[in-house]
Order: C-alpha cells, then structure tokens, then sequence
C-alpha cells in the first residue's frame, strides 16, 4: 500500500530564518510559520516549525523576515530527544521541499519585475 505524507502551509514568519550548520558541513535553516483559523467566530493561531536545508536552508536565511507572508510544502517529522533534565521531548517539524514568498518586500534584494511570487525548491 502507497503512503503520503504531505503538508502545506500558508502564513506569516513569525521572525527571520535561522541558519546554522551540521557537523559535517550542511546548512539548515528553522523558522516560524504562523497559521490562523476561524472556529465559532474565535481565531485560533497555530504555530508550526520549519526546517530546510542545504540551499534552500540558506536562500530562506537570506530572505525570510519576520511577518512575510509563505507558502511551505514539505513532510511532517516527528522526532524526540532528551532535554537538559534528561526527560524525553517530542518534536513535529514540516521538512520544507518547496517555499514561495507570497508578496514581495522593498527590503528584499531586487529580483525581476515579471514574476508573480518568488520559489524556492529543495535541490
């Protein structure tokens, strides 16, 4: 039987990439996307974390800011580690194949006139 596993969000960056590197030299980059959701007249706001890596992880560090407005594709990734106090943590992260800038900011290095939005593909 064939599995997916398969997740878009749209929303804002919630502040800007932040771009490290593995041990053996990949880069990975995290942010912060926040979703809203209307339930009975009450919004509700989900935060969600987003790792990419290698270029993609290091042309989201160079463009994304705080507020931007994105589109993410990518898997949920369901990880656990132990925390300083030895106890076990869980994590779900979105692995980002696919971010789109959805408008553009005066502050982003210039790009050509022609496109609608900007994409960003994992490699």
């Amino acid at each position: 039987m064939r599995s997916v596993n398969k997740v878009i969000l749209i929303g804002n960056a919630t502040r800007a990439a932040e771009l490290r590197s593995t041990s053996t030299g990949k880069s990975v980059a995290s942010l912060r996307i926040a979703t809203n959701r209307t339930i009975r007249d009450q919004e509700e706001t989900q935060f969600h974390t987003v790792v990419c890596w290698d270029r993609l992880a290091e042309t989201v560090h160079q463009y994304v800011r705080k507020g931007d407005p994105l589109y993410v594709e990518g898997r949920l990734q369901y990880r656990t580690f132990q925390d300083d106090e030895g106890r076990d943590r869980g994590i779900v992260e979105i692995v980002a194949s696919d971010v789109q800038f959805l408008s553009r900011r005066a502050d982003h290095p210039a790009e050509p006139d022609d496109a609608s939005s900007d994409s960003i593909d994992a490699e």
